[in-house]
C-alpha cells in the first residue's frame, strides 16, 4: 500500500474546478468594468488631444469608441463643454452583468476634464 502524504484523491481537480469557477465569475462581472475602464481610456485620450480637434471629431470618436466597445446607447450622449483654458467631457449609464440567476445593474459615471 502506498502512503499519500498530504494529498487527498481530488486534489488537482479541486484547485482546477475552482480555478475554472473564479475565472467564470471575474469574466462575466468585470467585462462591464472593463468596457467602462477602456472606455473611459478612449475619452482621456480625446481630452488630451483636444487642442487639436473640434468638438464633432471629438464626439465622432467617443461614439466610435463606445460602439466598438458595444456600450448601451446612453453611452453615446456625453456631452463636450469647451472653455477658453480647459475642456470637460462628461456623461453617465447603466450597464449589467449576470451570473447564472443573479444579475445587477451597474452605474457608470464619466466625467473628464484637462487643459487645452
Amino acid at each position: 500500500m502506498v502512503t499519500r502524504r498530504g494529498a487527498s484523491d481530488l486534489g488537482c481537480l479541486g484547485w482546477l474546478l475552482t480555478l475554472a469557477i473564479m475565472t467564470y465569475v471575474v469574466i462575466n462581472v468585470g467585462a462591464p468594468y472593463m468596457r467602462y475602464y477602456r472606455f473611459r481610456d478612449a475619452v482621456d485620450q480625446q481630452v488630451r488631444y483636444a487642442t487639436f480637434r473640434k468638438d464633432d471629431g471629438i464626439r465622432q470618436e467617443i461614439w466610435a469608441a463606445a460602439d466598438s466597445l458595444n456600450l448601451p446607447e446612453e453611452a453615446y450622449h456625453v456631452t463636450v463643454e469647451r472653455a477658453p483654458s480647459s475642456i470637460h467631457i462628461f456623461g453617465s449609464y447603466d450597464d449589467s452583468w449576470k451570473l447564472l440567476r443573479y444579475s445587477r445593474t451597474v452605474h457608470f459615471i464619466l466625467n473628464e476634464s484637462g487643459p487645452l
